[in-house]
């Protein structure tokens, strides 16, 4: 009998469909009920699970103002466009943020362990403007201050990072200026020469494990990109949240398409995240 027919047969009796090298399925009992957060994007911008499924928009970065909804005029909701279904395009950079509140992300004060996703399309070095770009930072206050984000660098060819950041006091106790804290101090995972393009799209995961540890276990951060594992940050993490200020911000000055944004409360292994890669439909 081929290897082949051995795997269709396997596949059959576990209920996965064949994949390219795997079976998969939709998402397994574990992973479905570990999830805390989904928007699709189908449709419109309101999430199907979540604590707060609305969408809201600020002025700026810091947050002073809300409204509920998406009211950046650049951004919008393109049928038939996502890696499922439909998607959320970006088309230009604006100083106003969308958000999701970040009661979403599951935060806890003791063992706090997660998992977010989320597919982009872009070509970070032909249609991103000069700059920074985040496609997703999630904080109750900026950047480097008890945060997680991914970004692409400004430089040209652009690297893109995971940054995971505790409190800024815990992880710059001297209060060290940026430019001069040494690469391998930074609390960050980066990827040269990132898989990204305009023509297809690419899988985001970060999963993190024991921030806010109580029994002095390491934490961890990973990285993987269309299920590969890129680099992990493995060392103490404090994040101290006010959840009614934190925010999961979506598409700072980033210009392409964004799909499929979802959160888990614990980090799924990695045989998880590459089943969650390969779903032929999505979380859906």
């Amino acid at each position: 009998m081929s290897r082949w027919i051995l795997r269709l047969a396997a596949c059959f009796v576990t209920g996965f469909a064949v994949g390219s090298n795997v079976c998969v399925a939709a998402p397994p009992e574990a992973v479905s009920k570990s999830l805390i957060f989904h928007a699709p994007f189908d449709g419109g911008t309101d999430a199907r699970i979540g604590v707060d499924r609305s969408l809201y928009t600020s002025d700026s970065l810091e947050r002073k103002s809300e409204v509920a909804g998406n009211h950046r005029t650049d951004v919008s909701i393109v049928s038939g466009a996502g890696r499922f279904g439909d998607a959320l395009r970006f088309k230009d950079n604006s100083p106003q943020v969308i958000f999701y509140k970040g009661a979403n992300a599951g935060f806890k004060e003791k063992d706090w362990s997660g998992t977010v996703s989320f597919w982009l399309k872009v070509d970070p070095d032909k249609d991103l403007k000069p700059g920074y770009c985040d496609p997703i930072q999630i904080t109750d206050k900026t950047w480097n201050d008890a945060a997680f984000f991914v970004d692409f660098d400004k430089e040209l060819p652009r690297t893109f990072r995971l940054g995971v950041f505790s409190n800024y006091k815990f992880w710059n106790p001297k209060n060290t200026a940026w430019e001069q804290v040494a690469e391998t101090d930074r609390p960050m995972v980066p990827v040269v020469k990132p898989p990204f393009r305009s023509d297809e799209w690419t899988h985001v995961v970060y999963a993190f494990e024991n921030i806010n540890a109580s029994d002095n276990a390491a934490s961890t951060a990973t990285l993987y990109l269309n299920g590969k594992k890129q680099g992990t940050l493995k060392h103490p993490l404090q994040f101290s949240w006010d959840p009614s200020k934190a925010a999961i911000m979506l598409g700072i000055s980033y210009i392409g398409d964004f799909d499929d944004l979802a959160i888990f409360d614990r980090a799924l292994t990695p045989e998880e995240i590459a089943t969650v890669y390969q779903l032929p439909d999505g979380l859906k």
